[in-house]
């Protein structure tokens, strides 16, 4: 989380080492970069953080097989943010210019696109298999999870 000191007519963020600070002036992308510290007008300004760090996901979700049997499908989905500037274009990661606080709840948008894409798989995966065999099937559904994400 980034912190900001109040001063008469101006203000100072000084962003975290493990988040992308993007910084808008006028609308317009002034400045960007990790564990940025700048001086700013609040007036005239917009100031998104994007953390980089890694983070994990944990999901847990039914479905059914091929056959018609009942399965739970269980994991993690490990992620990094790699362009923080095009994810900051889709998801709002704006933060409050008083506290330095996000201003929505990003991570939970982004654990739920995530997730969602997850259950697209495995429900994708277990449509086509047997009971018997999905229980083996682990490494198919992480390649393919690996394959559509990196598009």
């Amino acid at each position: 989380m980034a912190e900001i000191r109040k001063y008469p007519a101006v203000r100072h963020l000084r962003g975290d080492q493990a988040a992308h600070t993007l910084y808008f002036r006028n609308g317009k992308l002034a400045r960007s970069g990790r564990g940025l510290a700048l001086w700013f007008r609040p007036l005239a300004a917009a100031v998104a953080e994007v953390p980089l760090d890694d983070r994990e996901v944990p999901f847990l979700f039914r479905g059914r097989t091929s056959d018609f049997q009942q399965a739970v499908v269980q994991g993690v989905i490990a992620y990094r943010i790699t362009d923080p500037q095009q994810l900051a274009e889709r998801v709002d990661f704006t933060i409050d210019l008083d506290t330095g606080a996000w201003r929505r709840t990003p991570l939970e948008q982004l654990a739920g696109l995530l997730t969602q894409l997850a259950q697209e798989l495995a429900h994708e995966y277990l449509a086509q298999t047997a009971g018997r065999l999905a229980a083996r099937g682990r490494r198919s559904v992480a390649g393919q999870a690996d394959r559509r994400a990196d598009r």
